[in-house]
């Protein structure tokens, strides 16, 4: 795997000067001064995973929903709320790689800890269950295969472990963020610089959208989990470059929006289109997460999220019977390194 570069780079100037030597002057010779500007070696965000490695992580999330439903089915007693508080202990081993597929990361990861809150202001007759599918994780195992370039391309073990689309995007969310080169340049990235990408949000009740990412790499500091309650530190602000353990970490802001590039004639997704259903309406949505990233190792040491999403969106059956759906939903999560074997290697 690609490795990082320097933990912490100076740019600096060269003075080159150079006097004339003429006979009785008229005027006192010119120094010239001429500057040469070193280019410092990029940083790669990827992590750096060998076989037997083990690391585990914590996590926290949280999305409060509020929303109203009218027309086929209407809420009697008006919006509601529902909050799911999501922590969890993830234990991750990075596994022998597949000598069939040259350059893959095999990653198994474990379920040490799964614990689910779910409270409603209102009678949730799904409360229960929803709460029981994020305990049914622990004690699971879960395996993931990455290509050389850290995209997830084979997925085993969870389809098994919950249903419900809410779980296992929930289940999913976390292994994407263990990865901060995502949509980043190749060959890594300065301090300073920015990059963005896009990808689409396949799974809203509304086609044509998309996430669209805009990240910057702020500075170097050392590594820690950071306040989210906290001030950020000017993005030119100077950094120790040591904490109690050495580490030096990249640190990422990146803004997320959900945009739709250009029009589309009819909103409706594929798949409800084949159940007779048509959609129409809005859907926005806007995140902000820091992230901490080793540039001994590239491994996640920690990032925030806060996020909101905002709809309003009617679906139509063949039978002209309608359904609208309007709320907001609020997220916000935290992922910690707290403990690995790789340090020193």
């Amino acid at each position: 795997m690609r490795f990082g570069a320097a933990v912490y780079v100076a740019l600096f100037a060269l003075s080159l000067g150079a006097g004339a030597q003429q006979k009785a002057p008229e005027n006192p010779p010119v120094k010239t001064k001429r500057s040469v500007k070193i280019t410092p070696p990029r940083v790669s965000l990827s992590p750096r995973f060998s076989p037997g490695q083990v690391f585990r992580y914590e996590m926290q999330f949280e999305t409060t929903t509020a929303t109203s439903r009218s027309g086929l089915v209407t809420d009697r007693e008006g919006p509601s709320t529902l909050v799911i508080s999501w922590d969890a202990t993830i234990r991750l081993e990075v596994l022998p790689a597949d000598a069939s597929a040259p350059g893959s990361v095999r990653l198994r990861t474990t379920y040490e800890k799964s614990t689910a809150d779910v409270r409603s202001d209102t009678f949730d007759p799904t409360a229960a269950a929803t709460q029981e599918q994020y305990q049914k994780l622990e004690g699971k195992v879960v395996e993931f295969t990455l290509d050389a370039s850290g995209k997830v391309i084979s997925v085993s073990g969870l389809a098994e472990i919950v249903d419900g689309e809410k779980a296992v995007q929930a289940a999913r969310e976390w292994i994407a963020q263990l990865d901060a080169s995502s949509g980043a340049p190749p060959g890594g990235v300065n301090v300073g610089q920015k990059w963005s990408s896009e990808q689409p949000a396949a799974s809203l009740p509304v086609s044509g959208m998309v996430w669209r990412t805009e990240s910057e790499y702020l500075r170097n500091e050392a590594c820690h989990p950071p306040n989210p309650e906290g001030a950020p530190a000017p993005p030119n602000a100077e950094s120790s470059g040591s904490s109690e353990s050495g580490e030096t970490c990249a640190v990422i802001l990146t803004h997320l929006n959900l945009v739709r590039p250009k029009p589309v004639h009819d909103p409706t997704p594929e798949e409800y289109r084949k159940n007779g259903v048509q959609t129409a309406g809005n859907w926005n949505g806007s995140a902000q997460s820091l992230s901490y990233i080793s540039l001994r190792t590239g491994l996640v040491v920690s990032v925030t999220q806060t996020g909101t999403e905002v709809m309003d969106v009617t679906l139509t059956t063949a039978q002209h019977e309608s359904l609208r759906y309007a709320g907001t939903i609020l997220s916000r999560s935290q992922v910690a390194l707290v403990a690995d074997d790789a340090h020193g290697k």
